[in-house]
């Protein structure tokens, strides 16, 4: 079978602020549909499809879930990590609740528990990146540099923005994936014709997008041909629009 007709499994890294449709995007990928909610509580703008959902309360519940997509017989096509900043959180909590001997003084996390949390995180991103099926891992956004001062030559370091993880994970996650997409919201003004008025009524319009081509800020990626130009942001982004980038 030729390489062009396979349908792609595609591995996605989504970030952005709450509200600006990430879970949304997710849920139009190839279902059924697994999400994974690390006590986000994020899904109620899905409860109108048929996803299933599994509260992973501890960083335990998630590797279980791991194990049940590896292992197990079931039929889903795309699974959701909803988020990986809150995934984050709970390994912080296993590693405080199992090996509280291990942190410093006042339970503060020391330097090696924090490289402890990184490895469990990018051997967990790294895992679900290889399971035969879809994989997305949803993210809250985060503002990198900016403000600081480079001792060298005094030059501002300019403000990167990318997933909410310890800089050694997010680097794993955009790396492992073949899709980095920063969602946000934007506001138009349209004219509108209205019927019976002469002039259109100027109405303001809420887009939601995602940035997916080059950016000098926010941290972006699609592995495509080379032949295809990217746009700076799709419209109401969904998997079929994304799917037509890399295929067109």
């Amino acid at each position: 079978m030729a390489v062009k007709s396979l349908e792609p499994e595609l591995t996605v890294a989504l970030y952005g602020k709450a509200g600006t449709g990430k879970t949304t995007l997710a849920s139009t990928f190839p279902g059924p549909t697994l999400f994974l909610d690390c006590a986000e509580r994020g899904t109620d703008s899905i409860r109108d499809t048929d996803a299933d959902v599994i509260r992973a309360e501890t960083y335990e519940d998630l590797e279980d879930a791991y194990w049940f997509l590896k292992k197990s017989k079931h039929r889903y096509k795309t699974v959701v990590v909803d988020t990986m900043s809150q995934a984050q959180d709970l390994a912080i909590r296993q590693l405080k609740e199992v090996e509280p001997g291990a942190l410093g003084n006042w339970g503060t996390m020391r330097q090696q528990d924090w490289g402890t949390v990184s490895t469990q995180l990018k051997t967990f991103i790294l895992t679900m990146r290889n399971l035969p099926m879809n994989v997305i891992f949803i993210a809250h956004d985060r503002t990198f540099g900016g403000g600081d001062e480079d001792e060298e030559d005094g030059t501002a370091i300019a403000p990167t923005v990318g997933p909410r993880l310890m800089p050694s994970v997010s680097t794993v996650l955009e790396g492992a994936v073949s899709i980095i997409g920063n969602t946000y919201i934007r506001e138009r003004i349209v004219s509108k014709r209205v019927k019976g008025q002469k002039k259109p009524k100027k109405v303001k319009r809420i887009e939601y997008c995602l940035r997916i081509g080059p950016n000098a800020t926010y941290s972006t990626k699609i592995r495509k041909p080379k032949k295809i130009v990217l746009p700076d942001q799709l419209i109401d982004p969904s998997y079929e629009k994304i799917i037509g980038l890399i295929t067109s």
